[in-house]
């Protein structure tokens, strides 16, 4: 075979390896903004069971970095969590109950406000991210430091309840 067939086989041996922590830390750090990396993981990670797989993803959560287009409001890995969430356990029509997907959203919401003290972009990273300034200080100090625990265990999070919530269903059913 080829050496070419072996370090591609290599590389897609590592990247499933990688845990869905890593993939988000990849993601984040690759240049996807939060919203993009916790989605992108996340759906990842619903893809090897056959759930979630999208063209469209990364692209529908661009807009969402840096708390909704750097306006420092709702934290993009809160909203990729649940955009995750939705893709897994929203509704495809309007007569199937949004219940569960509506509770699982509350708890990762709730849960995300309690770990970190508050799910605005703005209150998390303490910065600006329309200033030059605040630019600068978050690619220095605030990514690796604050964000990337934010990112990586927004994934995780989002992908455990989902699983929870699935879990529970089949066992209702």
């Amino acid at each position: 075979m080829s050496r070419v067939y072996w370090i591609v086989l290599k590389l897609v041996f590592r990247a499933e390896a990688l845990s869905l922590e890593e993939v988000a830390k990849r993601n984040f750090d690759s240049g996807f903004n939060c919203a993009e990396s916790v989605l992108l993981a996340v759906t990842n990670e619903l893809n090897k069971e056959g759930i979630a797989s999208d063209p469209m993803i990364p692209k529908i959560a661009t807009g969402f970095g840096g708390g909704i287009g750097r306006n420092g409001d709702v934290c993009g890995a809160l909203i990729g969590g649940v955009m995750a969430m939705s893709l897994a356990l929203g509704r495809d029509n309007a007569e199937k109950s949004r219940e569960p997907c509506y509770a699982a959203v509350d708890r990762f919401y709730n849960d995300f406000r309690i770990r970190f003290g508050s799910c605005r972009c703005r209150e998390l990273t303490n910065q600006n991210l329309k200033t030059p300034e605040g630019l600068s200080v978050y690619e220095a100090e605030v990514h690796a430091d604050v964000c990337v625990p934010i990112v990586t265990w927004a994934a995780e999070r989002a992908r455990d309840i989902i699983r929870d919530t699935r879990l529970a269903d089949k066992k209702t059913h």
